[in-house]
């Protein structure tokens, strides 16, 4: 698969809800405990009051998407399993022909939906949010008694996919435990594992708390490294997005790094400047279709269920396109760091 060709991926947002009350994502409810709208993936510009497009709406805007060249989606949310559809769009995208089709989970209701049908949608990859194998920590984390919910889901569905990962933000305190979260995963039947850089966004939610988090807990891509380096013989290997390390056995450690993320002259419009820059399309519940993590970006966002309408979605979503294909590795890290007080 080209590189071009990997950038070709829609997130979309099915959910704006959850069945878990994170104390580190904000969007639960829609709308996070200091007034910020829409938060983690799903980047509505209308408030919920008004809505969510319809799962034939949203197969529209998905035919459309692989008319022009995106040929893969991953169903985020919230939680996307909350949506009763999730499943029939799963393999309807299959059938439009999408080759990768993914979904970011909590994991809660996957086994239970297997054990009720039997076997799971089209799926290519199942990401589950799993930060760590601490039970304890784990249903601190998560506001409830989830952890051996998600321990039994990941071991009931793991025979039944090629490929189910644990992304795991990774934070400074969790380093000397590498090892044995690493050896958890793979025992209950993850196939790989990713560990996700911390992320700031310096917005009008952000404090002097969380500046103080994220200075004390931030792992540079470049110690996760070397602390992956002690875990085992791995043989690893650059990818676009970081490193990822096999061992003999198959199981993949992936590592991400903000350093080298898509950006362009657009970016320099951005109110955020985040870390993380214009790296992948996203469509939220309201149909709004972005290609920023924030929802007030300055780069190409518009509505989707009105480009549909009206015929120009097929032309907004190739310029998209065009602004994809530029992708320099552009290390703003630092500048991003000194700027926000961050180093």
């Amino acid at each position: 698969m080209s590189e071009n060709k990997f950038q070709r991926n829609v997130r979309i947002a099915i959910s704006s809800n959850c069945n878990m009350k994170c104390i580190y994502c904000e969007g639960n409810t829609g709308f996070g405990k200091n007034g910020r709208m829409a938060a983690m993936e799903d980047i509505r510009r209308t408030p919920l009051s008004a809505g969510n497009i319809t799962t034939d709406e949203l197969l529209k805007i998905l035919k459309v998407f692989h008319k022009v060249g995106f040929n893969g989606i991953t169903l985020t949310g919230g939680e996307p399993m909350v949506n009763k559809d999730w499943d029939r769009i799963v393999n309807e995208a299959a059938d439009i022909g999408f080759e990768r089709r993914e979904m970011t989970t909590n994991g809660i209701l996957l086994g239970d939906y297997f054990k009720k049908n039997g076997k799971l949608p089209k799926l290519t990859l199942v990401k589950v949010s799993f930060d760590t194998d601490n039970k304890e920590e784990f249903n601190r984390m998560t506001g409830g008694d989830y952890f051996d919910k998600v321990v039994e889901s990941v071991k009931t569905v793991s025979p039944h996919i090629d490929i189910i990962r644990a992304n795991k933000v990774m934070l400074r305190k969790d380093l000397k435990d590498l090892n044995r979260y690493i050896e958890f995963c793979r025992s209950i039947g993850f196939t790989a594992v990713n560990l996700l850089e911390l992320v700031a966004f310096p917005n009008s939610t952000w404090n002097e708390d969380n500046k103080k988090f994220f200075k004390e807990q931030f792992v540079p891509y470049d110690e996760m490294i070397e602390e992956l380096r002690k875990v085992e013989n791995l043989e690893s290997k650059r990818y676009k997005y970081g490193h990822i390390s096999i061992a003999k056995d198959g199981f993949q450690i992936m590592a991400t790094d903000s350093k080298f993320t898509i950006r362009d002259e657009q970016c320099k419009n951005c109110p955020i400047d985040c870390q993380q820059g214009k790296f992948t399309v996203r469509v939220a519940t309201d149909g709004n279709i972005t290609m920023c993590p924030d929802y007030r970006s300055e780069l190409i966002s518009f509505n989707g269920l009105e480009a549909l309408r009206d015929n120009t979605l097929e032309s907004k979503l190739k310029e998209m396109l065009v602004t994809l294909k530029y992708v320099p590795e552009v290390d703003k890290f630092d500048e991003f760091r000194k700027k926000y007080d961050l180093l």
